[in-house]
């Protein structure tokens, strides 16, 4: 008879630590998957966010001249370069 109650108390045991062992992976994957929405939910608002900035202020066109000034400590050589191929492009 005590060998029954031994593994009976035996398998109650691991029953429970199966148990926890199991809830305690469940609530972390949950946190994770909550963080995870919380995250996706942000984001989408950054790019709502960045769309509406975008419509309210459009970029300003500006006037393409064909001559540029190298010389100028003050030029963006990479939009100098762009327009240059802009121009050949056309």
């Amino acid at each position: 008879m005590s060998t029954v109650n031994v593994l009976r108390y035996s398998a109650l045991g691991l029953g429970l630590i199966f148990g926890l062992k199991n809830d305690l992976v469940f609530r972390s994957d949950a946190k994770k998957q909550k963080e995870e929405e919380e995250y996706q939910r942000k984001l989408k608002l950054v790019e709502e966010a960045k769309k509406e900035y975008a419509r309210l202020h459009p970029p300003k066109e500006t006037k393409s001249s064909s001559k540029v000034n190298w010389e100028d400590p003050a030029l963006d050589y990479g939009s100098a370069i762009l327009k240059a191929v802009e121009t050949l492009k056309n």
